[in-house]
Parts: C-alpha cells; structure tokens; sequence
C-alpha cells in the first residue's frame, strides 16, 4: 500500500469512527454529515469522495457488525473441545474490547440497531436475519453430550451467554474505566458441574 493509499484508508476509517459515535450518541436520523464534517475538520465534498451517503456510512459499521459471531465461530478448530472454544471465543472478544476502542462501540451500536425503527430500510434488511446465538446452539448441544457443559435447553443456554457477553460489551462502551470480568466468569454460565460430568463419563452421554 503506497502512501496515498494508506492516507486514504486512514480517512475513511476516520470517518467511520466519527460517524460511529454519533450514531451511539444522537441515533442515526439526528447524525449529520455536516457535524462529521466539522469534527474531522474536513469538507462536505470530501466527505461524499468516501461514502455516497450517511446510510452508506451505516451499512458499512453494521455488515462489519454482523461479521463479528461469524469469524468467532470459525475459532471452532479440529480436536478443541467445547468448553475450551468458548473460553478461546469469549477471550478473544474481551481482548478485542480492550484493544480496540471500536468493538464495544459496535456490540451497542448492533443492540440498537436491531432493536430501533428508527433505521433505514436498508440496514433493517442486513439485520433482519441477524441471529448470533443459533450459531452456538450445535456446540452447546456438543458439550452437553460429553458432560463439559451443564443440562438444560440449549437455546436458553445459548441465550444466557449471549446476554451476558452482550451486556459487557455495551456497559464497557459507555464506561470504559470499568474493569471486565474474567472471561472464565462467563463460561461459567455454560459450564458443568463437575458431578454431571463424571455421570455423563460414566454413563455414556447426557
């Protein structure tokens, strides 16, 4: 990447950061392009050489939202166990959220999104199927079968994990003094009594 490149993709994530915290903090329908303009101390005209649109702006944060659970899933590798795959995946997002200053920003800016109606047509369409504990269910199901993860529905499970990694994510967003629990905590939530996995050894399954 020459120089020019590179100034060109240092301006366009710096556009996508601006426009990301507007969003979190205004909500989208109130975010101008004039005030992320201003704020990068850039013109409007420049501005329209990177995005034809706010809502190209939007599309942009929210399709790299919803590529987050799909690329922690493919950390599910030949010979890790259960257990172990999410603790790798819930490690790797609390790394990520104190890395990087966006991916927080991201989890809230998801949360909103698929809970507002407030949004363009658009992006509702690249949420509508947005589904990030499906995914987990086979791998709960797994664990419960060789006694690593505790009995119950697995979409309940699912759920609870979820929830929990979710509602991290959005609190460091906001107050990013807080300090995270440890990711084994929240494995905690799916993980089994040491007495149902000596049962389900013995016993041959769940």
């Amino acid at each position: 990447m020459n120089t020019r490149q590179h100034q060109r993709q240092v301006r366009r994530e710096q556009i996508l950061n601006c426009s990301l915290d507007m969003i979190i903090r205004r909500g989208f329908e109130s975010m101008k392009i004039r005030d992320i303009a201003d704020t990068l101390n850039i013109s409007v005209g420049l501005f329209f050489n990177y995005f034809e649109s706010k809502e190209a702006v939007y599309e942009e944060l929210v399709r790299f939202g919803l590529s987050g659970p799909g690329s922690l899933l493919e950390l599910n590798v030949e010979g890790i166990g259960p257990i172990e795959l999410f603790e790798k995946m819930t490690a790797t997002i609390f790394e990520s959220l104190q890395t990087n200053s966006i991916a927080s920003k991201i989890f809230l800016l998801m949360s909103q999104t698929v809970n507002s109606d407030a949004v363009p047509d658009s992006v509702k369409k690249l949420v509508h199927d947005f589904d990030a504990v499906s995914p987990l269910i086979p791998t709960i199901r797994k664990g419960q079968e060789c006694g690593e993860i505790k009995l119950g529905d697995p979409t309940a499970l699912a759920v609870a994990y979820w929830g929990a990694v979710q509602g991290i994510a959005e609190s460091f967003a906001i107050h990013p003094e807080i300090p995270l629990p440890e990711s084994g905590w929240i494995v905690d939530i799916l993980r089994a009594h040491p007495f149902q996995a000596v049962v389900s050894k013995e016993f041959g399954g769940s």
